[in-house]
């Protein structure tokens, strides 16, 4: 007989969540002084109240404080060990599988050592995000060695509005530079020798088995199930899982230990129930659970000890080992331990958006899936007691209930995760809702254990691997198919971003909502939850978008997107347009879709009125279809120079799509109003493609806004010279202000207040030149590459310029802008 459950202590739950309460305080110290500092004291106080006596509560408020501290050091920012800005050869180690990417790996490298030009290696440490330009064959793998040749970037990502959580990203995994490096050419990885440890080794021995059983995308995800390893599934099958919103299944977590358990619980139970005089001694379910502990840490160092899967391992854990001590486990203290067991190893550990997935996830399976399940569960038939079915019927039912269990649990945890996921990745696919159920059985409880058996069967005698892993390889191709059929449909059904009170208005709305449908009686709390969540996700916007109606000024956005260009535009009347969308050459990543759509999403944006394309250059225009599709809008202007081209051909089948007018402009262009504000372009007939790019105008209330695109010196003579006005006082720096696009006459005829450059740190852009000649006119600059995003308002009241946080000069080279 199994002992009774001990209850918690009363002040055990109060000072668990204190213990969280000042570790998330002290990990915002560095970032949000005033809110680390109130949360963490907010903590101590409510764990020294817990106690009673003096002599407790302070022992308690110093250990709470401790642990706010160590929060804040542990995330205190990290500086770089080496130069940057330098050419150098770097040696280091893989110690994390790559992700693969459109232009090739990106590979998290710990350095061993350094060289300069003609110089001897030198000890070096630090870690460097490596972009590897190419396909490396055979791809790298934790525990290779690299070696490069590059000069070293700071660890900073383009700054933009709802863009954070790149370089959030790169400050979670303590990288201290980021580089790139072109292979075959300035990049090799060496595989680990016999020093390395046996479990790295079998690990990529048994990778290039699954890889030569199973070729193709097939064996790529299977190699993600069995050993955590995603550097080999191809971009275009990683984006399907992306976007059916089933990325989950191919990320060690939570989900594949608890499966895993789930099997290896009841053979371990049949064969403690075996052993003599075992059972009388203790209870054996119990000691089963504890004995599948082993086994999970084992599938943990098999995929790497990934970061995901050691977050899954300590919740699947803690669940195991409180259940094994007969110790009652509410899901929101395994919640709170989990984070707290986490954050103690790594603070840094409480901003990643895979923890907070992961915990949503878990109060989905634990408070929603059993009501899911209650509200669809067959009603029990009375006649079976008097008339048992047969075994194959019972069988099949209990299959039945098993599929119909998973499905809800699925479905829940999807439910769960949505409001996160569109809080921190702008978006979440609303048709993981229909293809989890489908997905999570035939993966977990058929693909996984096939791969897991073909990796052990491998590991013991190799060259048996594959009569596992091929029938699972055959079993994915239909799923893979019909994932890859539903991208473009799952494009459209995606939730939007969601700020975080728009998140936190979404979550609560969906946990009253269901906790009404399921629940009966229904709870009070439930409907001032709802009213709550109703108010937050309608009160802002509605304000927001009242405000926008009202406004009678514009507001442009030149956005950091390299060396490209991108800007947008709010007019008045809750008009929105954008000039170009920005792209980088011979790479596959959609600026538009990544940096652009995400940033309108946050200023309020919701659609389109107008498109503008000023050529077809690939750094203008790559992006600029995802924003058609996205956004709507009711015209889209091409330069009528460019008609015909080849390279317009997916930016008018976007618009065609979108139910967009295409008009192509002539020479003498287009005006069109916007309340207060108008919008004109212009092309002017030259030779070179870059000077009969489109010129924009944007006016409102007397204030005048131009964007010359890539007009070079001959095309800027042109427009001062014409009846089209260059007097404005914003202007965008023609041609990313390179030195070829520097006219006197054109700037002086301008005179604008200020200039924004839209320019990504490329060697000669902003030229020296045309910062030169801003300086003699007394024209002051703020570039992208320095600043971020660029801001400025137009109106009556004349021109407003804001600037992003500026960054390291010193390090990126350049001079320093004067304040604008």
């Amino acid at each position: 007989m199994a002992p009774e459950p001990r209850r918690p202590r009363a002040w055990q739950r109060p000072l668990l969540f204190s213990i969280l309460l000042c570790l998330v305080g002290g990990a915002l110290v560095p970032q949000r002084p005033l809110w680390g500092m109130t949360l963490a004291l907010a903590g101590g106080a409510a764990g020294a109240l817990s106690f009673r006596g003096p002599l407790p509560r302070g022992a308690a408020a110093l250990a709470l404080g401790a642990i706010a501290l160590a929060g804040a050091r542990g995330t205190a920012p990290q500086t770089p060990a080496l130069p940057l800005g330098k050419d150098l050869h770097l040696r280091g180690l893989v110690i994390e599988d790559p992700r693969p990417g459109a232009d090739g790996p990106r590979v998290l490298v710990d350095l061993r050592a350094s060289a300069g030009p003609g110089s001897e290696w030198k000890d070096a440490t630090g870690r460097v995000l490596l972009q590897v330009l190419g396909d490396p064959t055979p791809p790298p793998a934790l525990g290779d060695v690299a070696v490069f040749r590059s000069r070293l970037r700071p660890p900073t990502g383009p700054v933009n509005p709802g863009g954070g959580g790149y370089p959030a990203y790169l400050e979670r995994k303590g990288v201290t530079a980021r580089a790139s490096a072109k292979w075959p050419g300035t990049v090799s990885f060496a595989r680990p020798g016999e020093g390395s440890p046996g479990w790295m080794r079998l690990r990529q021995r048994l990778g290039s088995a699954l890889s030569r059983a199973v070729p193709g995308p097939e064996g790529g995800v299977l190699r993600a199930l069995a050993l955590g390893e995603r550097s080999s599934l191809p971009p275009e099958t990683a984006e399907a899982f992306r976007r059916c919103g089933t990325a989950h299944l191919v990320a060690i977590s939570g989900l594949h230990l608890g499966m895993l358990a789930l099997l290896l619980t009841p053979p371990l139970r049949a064969l403690l129930v075996r052993v003599p005089l075992l059972p009388l001694a203790h209870p054996v379910p119990l000691l089963a659970r504890a004995l599948t502990l082993p086994f999970l840490a084992a599938y943990a160092a098999l995929s790497g000890f990934q970061v995901s899967t050691l977050r899954a391992l300590v919740m699947v854990g803690l669940l195991l080992l409180g259940t094994a001590l007969s110790r009652p486990v509410a899901f929101p203290a395994l919640l709170a331990a989990t984070a707290i067991v986490l954050g103690v190893g790594s603070p840094r550990a409480l901003g990643d958006p895979g923890l907070h997935l992961s915990l949503a996830a878990v109060a989905g399976l634990f408070w929603l899936a059993p009501r899911l399940e209650a509200v669809v569960a067959r009603p029990p038939d009375p006649l079976e007691r008097v008339a048992p079915p047969g075994a194959w019927l019972r069988a099949l039912r209990r299959a039945g209930r098993g599929l119909r269990s998973l499905a809800c649990a699925s479905t829940a945890a999807a439910v769960a995760t949505a409001p996160v996921s569109a809080y921190h990745f702008g978006g979440s696919s609303i048709l993981g809702l229909a293809m989890n159920p489908v997905a999570v059985p035939l993966v977990g409880f058929f693909c996984l254990p096939l791969a897991l058996l073909g990796a052990a069967a491998e590991a013991l005698w190799p060259g048996t691997g594959g009569f596992a892993w091929k029938p699972a390889g055959v079993t994915l191709s239909p799923l893979l198919w019909l994932q890859g059929a539903l991208v473009p449909l799952a494009q459209r059904l995606t939730l939007p971003g969601l700020s975080s009170l728009l998140a936190v208005g979404a979550a609560a709305c969906l946990v009253a909502a269901l906790g009404m449908a399921l629940q009966r009686p229904r709870p009070r709390g439930l409907v001032a939850l709802a009213l709550a969540g109703v108010l937050g996700l309608t009160v802002p916007e509605a304000a927001r978008g009242i405000h926008t109606a009202l406004r009678r000024d514009a507001d442009l956005w030149v956005f950091d997107v390299g060396s490209g260009l991108a800007v947008g535009l709010r007019l008045p009347g809750g008009h929105w347009a954008v000039v170009d969308g920005a792209g980088f050459p011979g790479s596959t990543f959609d600026p538009g879709e990544r940096i652009v759509v995400p940033a309108l999403s946050a200023l309020g944006g919701r659609g389109l009125t107008l498109a503008i394309s000023t050529h077809p250059h690939p750094d203008h225009l790559i992006g600029l279809p995802a924003l058609v599709a996205w956004g709507r809008p009711e015209e889209v202007w091409l330069p009528g120079s460019f008609e015909g081209d080849p390279r317009y051909v997916r930016l008018l089948a976007a618009a065609e799509a979108a139910g967009s007018r295409v008009l192509w402009l002539p020479p003498e262009g287009r005006t069109r109003g916007f309340g207060a504000a108008k919008v004109e372009a212009r092309w002017f007939p030259e030779t070179r493609e870059n000077d009969r790019s489109l010129a924009v105008r944007v006016e409102c209330g007397g204030t005048v806004a131009l964007i010359p695109a890539d007009l070079e010196s001959a095309g800027l003579a042109r427009l001062a010279a014409s009846d089209f006005p260059a007097r404005c006082d914003l202007l965008l720096a023609p041609h990313h202000g390179a030195a070829n696009a520097v006219h006197m006459p054109f700037l002086q005829e301008a005179r604008p207040q200020i200039t924004f450059i839209s320019a990504g740190g490329r060697p000669g852009l902003p030229a020296p030149v045309f910062l030169d000649s801003l300086d003699a006119l007394g024209i002051p600059a703020c570039s992208t590459h320095q600043q971020g995003f660029l801001h400025a308002r137009l109106g009556a009241r004349g021109l407003q310029a804001h600037c992003g946080p500026t960054r390291d000069r010193r390090v990126l080279g350049g001079r320093d802008p004067p304040a604008p």
